[in-house]
């Protein structure tokens, strides 16, 4: 061994990758030849001691970390906000570097141009992202840089076609190396696919003009298999190109040629949107685009439909008039707009004279057979209104078309062109399905038994189990099993020690059961912990900015009865724990209880009753509940009784739509009453940016919750915890809307569901009949509970910002009224039709002519009566459209007689 390779691995073991390639340069062949020998053997003891080094770095970061939540946690700070976590994140950056040491050694030292390149792809040295400081492509050119030029050449090219079709990112080291060796040596790039991915990803757009691979690949944009699927989101090669070609840098005929040899080769529609964004931002000149007139039409028959809409407009500009053959694959299509472009061209060529009309006789019977009946209509009045220009076999076509088509359109046709339309068909009755039984809440089932309250897992997620033990652990410590709950919950509140009183906020319900424990073992705990001997739970209770409604009720009702339990004045049991596994509270055990509090001269705990009254079930209330709590005469009592019998209004929710950027956001404001402004009391909800607002009328932008821990809260205003859900609701984001489970629990809660529910439904609707929205339409039909109309304007809301397809409404609600729920169904349509049919100036589309359809079929089924004004306003319409006709025939149906 000799010092050549000493040299280089002590710069190696030092990750001085400048080292490695100065010592590289300055050697001779042998000593390359030493080192080339010695790198194989030499790479496990290499990786081992850097995977030692980033064990420690790993280890130094988890330490800084640790000592930042601490930090924290003593200036009740958040982390990020702490000075030291930016620098922190630099200092204690984790990364193998000794890879690029090694990487720079192989292609200095190994001979062959085969020979590096396969040490350059070794699995064990490739970065699939490489940061800016760790970059050793300077590195690598200098040490091959006194090589031949046919070397460097043939490593470039290897190189290259070692690139595989993942997809590329910006820094990719390997790519990074090729495309420098291509660019130094200026040879041909291979014809590789994933080099033309690679060059699109890692390629600076501002310097593509001095690029010197531009020439080159820029042709291999609209040859490349997975150029199209890369660039869908494009927003900066499709303009510099463009700019390039206005410059003359590339040419324009060759951007353009590429287009059209891309559109073409077929392909899906989002694959091909950035040649159809770069072909549109060259904006063709007329004469461009006639001498490949026969292209363009051929595009017209291609699936993606922005590609055929891209060849009709150009040909229009250019005053092409297409053959008779595109004109027919137009008319095949399933996109209304072409199959309307199609029929429109159709007209024209049919309104001048000319002797070649039989050739459009096959591009106006596909026409004839359109599955959308508007153009079924429009083509039959062309086909009559031409009938006698046909010739026989033209005709002889036609009129084999005859008995295909619906009754009414084949008897028109049939009286221009000969042929038997087919009869009306018997309408089918129907038949709906009974609705489903609405299931009964179960029972919330107590605990009983010391042992078992010793045992309960209070998780956050589950609102259930904190609620058992808090009504489990005021009984049994308010009766003779009081000694034995000492025993069995000594383990729980072992683990409530001094420093816990110090900490200033408990934020979980665990903690509040393990000191409430300790205070039953040993009372006085707190008070001996905290300093001035005076303990104040409230004091405790998270601050509102941290915690949303459905976690801080609980967490507050623990402290209240954990500042009686200190106080010495806790009650013999509550009053708001819920007799429902679904937190509603029956009106009869409510009663019960404050009957006993009475008796024993016990004080209702104040947010007790009033979590008591937010459960209260309506459905509950029955005569001989309201007779027991007129006789109540303690505060509670008299109150309750005021609910029973006279309920205050519940909250008022409006619904305000909100655009940024493109996305659609819906926030609730609340507007409470006097009553229920008393009810909720301070009880904060969190506010926008998470800054706490009270609940304190009107209230915006309320926060989002999952309805699993806010309903329990609010079993009886299912209207709003709906409200509270929806905060900053995008439909379609599924990380800040309400999940399935959560509208779900609503439909089986209390109270009126109002706008936020039927928004929910609506969303869940637009899935369509296979999506997770007709089954709670029809337990809220059942129920009695379903806001019909309400819902039909949410519709009509989402339909209007996108956010669904009118189609997937209709078969879902479809499907409902199948399964029973056709009544309802025709009240969602009386609050759909007004808020989505189009008005006056607006254009009409299939999706509102499928709509009125649609509900001339529900009016036949449930034998609806009575003007709706929107569709009188269309049926009197001058111009006749198939939206005008529908109309017509749904406002017959509805002011007809019975």
């Amino acid at each position: 061994m000799t010092n050549a390779w000493d040299a280089v691995r002590a710069a190696i073991d030092a990750e001085d990758t400048a080292a490695v390639a100065a010592l590289l340069i300055g050697f001779d062949d042998a000593q390359r030849r030493e080192v080339a020998r010695e790198l194989p053997r030499y790479l496990p003891v290499v990786r081992r001691a850097g995977e030692r080094r980033d064990a420690e770095r790993v280890a130094g970061r988890q330490g800084w970390w640790r000592s930042l939540h601490a930090e924290a946690e003593r200036a009740d700070r958040s982390v990020w906000d702490l000075p030291g976590f930016s620098e922190g994140r630099v200092r204690w950056y984790v990364g193998a570097r000794w890879i690029e040491v090694m990487r720079v050694a192989g292609a200095g030292a190994i001979a062959g141009a085969a020979g590096v390149a396969a040490w350059l792809n070794r699995r064990e040295l490739v970065r699939g992202w490489v940061p800016a400081e760790l970059d050793d492509v300077p590195a690598i050119l200098d040490v091959v840089a006194a090589r031949p030029v046919a070397w460097r050449e043939d490593l470039a090219a290897r190189l290259a076609l070692r690139l595989r079709a993942a997809r590329p990112q910006e820094r990719d080291g390997q790519v990074l190396l090729a495309l420098a060796l291509l660019r130094a040596t200026g040879v041909e790039p291979p014809r590789h696919d994933p080099l033309t991915l690679a060059w699109i990803a890692a390629a600076p757009v501002a310097d593509l003009g001095v690029d010197p691979l531009l020439d080159a690949m820029v042709p291999r944009l609209f040859e490349a298999e997975g150029v199209g699927r890369l660039l869908r989101r494009d927003y900066e090669l499709g303009p510099a190109l463009a700019a390039l070609a206005a410059d003359g840098r590339i040419k324009r005929a060759a951007l353009l040629d590429g287009c059209r040899t891309r559109f073409l080769r077929g392909g899906q529609a989002a694959d091909l949107l950035f040649f159809v964004e770069l072909h549109t931002r060259l904006d063709p000149a007329p004469e461009e685009v006639a001498p490949h007139a026969r292209d363009y039409a051929a595009m017209l028959a291609l699936p993606a439909a922005n590609v055929a809409d891209l060849a009709l407009r150009q040909l229009r500009q250019a005053g092409v008039t297409p053959p008779a053959e595109a004109a027919e694959s137009l008319l095949f299509r399933s996109e209304g707009r072409l199959v309307r472009a199609g029929l429109s061209l159709l007209d024209r060529v049919l309104k001048e004279p000319s002797e070649e009309i039989d050739a459009y006789a096959p591009a106006l019977a596909a026409a004839l057979t359109s599955g959308s009946a508007e153009a079924r209509q429009r083509a039959v009045r062309l086909a009559v209104g031409h009938a006698g220009r046909f010739g026989p076999e033209a005709t002889a076509m036609i009129r084999d078309i005859v008995a295909t088509l619906p009754p009414g359109p084949g008897a028109a046709l049939a009286a221009a062109f000969g042929g038997e339309a087919a009869p009306e068909p018997p309408r089918p009755r129907f038949q709906p399905q009974p609705l489903p039984a609405v299931p009964e809440p179960e029972p919330m089932p107590p605990i009983t038994h010391a042992n078992v309250l010793a045992r309960v897992s209070l998780r956050e997620s589950d609102w259930m189990q904190p609620e058992r033990w808090l009504d489990g652990f005021v009984r049994l410590a308010s009766d003779e099993r009081r000694e034995s709950l000492i025993a069995e919950l000594a383990p729980v509140a072992a683990r409530c020690r001094d420093q816990e009183y110090r900490r200033s906020t408990w934020h979980d319900t665990s903690t509040w059961a393990a000191a409430m424990a300790r205070e039953l073992i040993e009372p006085g705990a707190d008070r001996r912990a905290v300093r001035g001997g005076r303990a104040d739970a409230a004091r405790r209770v998270p601050k509102t900015k941290h915690l949303a409604m459905g976690r801080l009720m609980p967490l507050a009702r623990f402290a209240e009865v954990y500042q009686s339990l200190l106080e010495g004045r806790m009650p013999p049991y509550l009053l708001a724990t819920p007799t429902r596994a679904n937190g509603l509270l029956d009106a009869e055990a409510l009663v019960e209880r404050l009957e006993g509090y009475e008796r024993d001269g016990v004080q209702a705990l104040p947010l007790d009753l009033r979590q008591a009254l937010l459960r209260l079930g309506r459905g509950s209330v029955t005569a001989g509940a309201v007779r027991r709590a007129a006789l109540l005469a303690a505060p509670a009592g008299r109150r309750a009784h005021r609910w029973l019998t006279d309920r205050p209004a519940d909250p008022e929710v409006v619904l305000r739509w909100t655009t940024d950027q493109d996305d659609s956001f819906v926030e609730a404001e609340v507007v409470l009453g006097p009553e229920h402004a008393e009810l909720f009391g301070d009880l904060p909800v969190p506010g926008p940016g998470g800054e706490s607002c009270e609940l304190l009328p009107p209230v915006p932008r309320p926060a989002i919750e999952s309805c699993e821990l806010l309903l329990p809260v609010l079993a009886g205003h299912r209207g709003l915890a709906a409200a509270f859900s929806i905060r900053g609701f995008m439909p379609y984001r599924a990380v800040s809307e309400p999940a399935a489970r959560d509208l779900d629990r609503l439909v089986l809660a209390d109270g009126p569901g109002g706008p936020c529910l039927a928004l929910l439904l609506a969303r869940h609707l637009l899935e369509g009949p296979d999506g997770d929205g007709v089954r709670p339409l029809l337990l809220l039909a059942a129920s009695g509970g379903l806001p019909g109309a309400e819902l039909g304007r949410q519709l009509a809301a989402l339909l209007e910002r996108g956010q669904g397809r009118a189609a997937d409404a209709i078969a879902a609600l479809t499907e409902a009224a199948r399964l029973g729920a056709h009544r309802e169904v025709w009240q969602v349509l009386t609050g759909l039709l007004p808020a989505y049919l189009p008005g006056t100036g607006e254009r009409a589309t299939g999706a509102h002519v499928r709509l009125v359809r649609f509900a001339t079929e529900v009016a036949g089924w449930t034998g609806a009566r009575g003007e709706l004004p929107v569709v009188a306003g269309l049926a009197a319409r001058a111009r006749t459209s198939e939206l005008v006709r529908q109309a017509r025939d749904l406002h017959a149906l509805l002011t007809g007689p019975a």
